[in-house]
């Protein structure tokens, strides 16, 4: 298969902006995103690896998926592709200058508040994944995962009473983490 017939195809582009989106995610989140099944995913992910969009890693059992730079342009060209077609992406991809955010480049207030969210959003999604993994049911996820949305409100009011103006980045990050650990909360539910 050519990669032009990859991507004249709705869901491996929307796998391309789910991940550009998310970050460093894992094949879960991204078959939640686009409404497909994980089987499906898997084979999308396995073809961009292979043609070099994405890359994996693990840290512990947990296996990251991650666009390359290569990926990255791709995504860049979808995005003016879909805005020239549609005049603008989709709500939930439409994030104006999206971009990783590195420490270096913020306040202390903010880097601080990014780091908590960061290994907030970390821990998450690996407890999720090992209750998945081991089969957990509805109620037994709620009740493990739960206990963090004390921790989201923390953050949240730390962004609020921050003495500094907390950098828009960090903002989105920590909306993205909200939605992410909402989404998997009511996942099973």
């Amino acid at each position: 298969m050519s990669p032009e017939y990859l991507f004249l195809q709705e869901k491996p582009t929307l796998v391309l902006l789910a991940i550009w989106f998310y970050g460093r995610t894992y094949a879960s989140v991204i078959t939640k995103e686009i409404n497909s099944t994980f089987a499906h995913t898997t084979k999308v992910l396995s073809r961009m690896e292979e043609d070099g969009l994405v890359q994996f890693s693990f840290e512990g059992r947990i296996k990251y998926v991650e666009l390359t730079e290569k990926g990255t342009n791709v995504v860049s060209i979808l995005k003016d592709l879909i805005i020239s077609l549609d005049g603008e992406l989709p709500d939930e991809y439409d994030v104006e200058g999206r971009h990783d955010v590195s420490g270096s480049e913020l306040d202390t207030a903010s880097a601080e508040i990014f780091d908590i969210v960061k290994k907030l959003r970390f821990k998450i999604e690996s407890i999720y994944k090992e209750l998945i993994d081991s089969g957990a049911d509805a109620a037994t996820i709620k009740r493990k995962l739960g206990p963090f949305s004390r921790d989201m409100a923390m953050i949240g009011e730390m962004i609020n009473s921050s003495e500094t103006p907390v950098d828009t980045e960090v903002i989105r990050a920590y909306d993205t983490t909200r939605d992410v650990f909402s989404s998997l909360l009511n996942k099973n539910g």
